[in-house]
């Protein structure tokens, strides 16, 4: 047997001797089973709907991750022509390029335990955190020396990125009806 917590309704129904009061429970226990009935149901309907909308859109997600593959693709090979003089292009669609991003790699074949050391070790506590480990937040805007001197390097990566400009699509046109040769992008097997 099921025990729920107690309420305190804010509307009231007389209830003037132990027969009404039974029958009183029995009518909440009617009405909350046809609840949880409603509400499974709608449970019911709410995953199918997700089911079928993940199923429905899964193509579509495929191919996004496709073309932005493709567009990865084609801005890594025409990288040294097409951003030379500048981080990004941008087209009628939308804008892609490259943008600057460091990342804190230990220097050789250290590891970020024995950075960790060698700042506990110096007394550069700001580079820890809390939870003793490496702050590299903190470190990213040390200079090199200081970096070289607890046995971490800055690695320089490019980053793809790309943002789209969904304004400049035509509300009433589906996408389906951009034809590829329109896109020029080419699926990489």
């Amino acid at each position: 047997m099921t025990v729920s917590k107690r309420n305190k309704p804010d509307n009231l129904v007389v209830v003037r001797d132990l027969k009404e009061a039974n029958g009183v429970l029995g009518e909440i226990a009617q009405l909350k089973r046809s609840i949880d009935a409603i509400e499974a149901d709608m449970n019911a309907s709410i995953d199918r709907i997700k089911r079928s909308a993940a199923a429905f859109s899964a193509p579509r997600r495929a191919r996004l991750e496709a073309l932005a593959n493709g567009l990865l693709a084609f801005a890594e090979f025409n990288k040294e022509s097409l951003f030379v003089k500048r981080r990004g292009i941008e087209l009628s669609f939308g804008v892609l390029g490259f943008r600057k991003s460091n990342e804190l790699k230990p220097q050789g074949r250290g590891t970020w335990a024995q950075v960790l050391g060698k700042i506990k070790e110096l007394g550069v506590v700001e580079g820890i955190r809390v939870r003793e480990d490496v702050n590299r937040e903190a470190m990213r805007g040390w200079s090199d020396e200081r970096l070289e001197m607890l046995g971490v390097r800055r690695v320089e990566k490019d980053l793809f990125w790309y943002e789209l400009k969904l304004e400049s699509l035509n509300p009433e046109t589906d996408l389906q009806t951009i034809s590829p040769s329109a896109v020029r992008v080419e699926e990489v097997a």
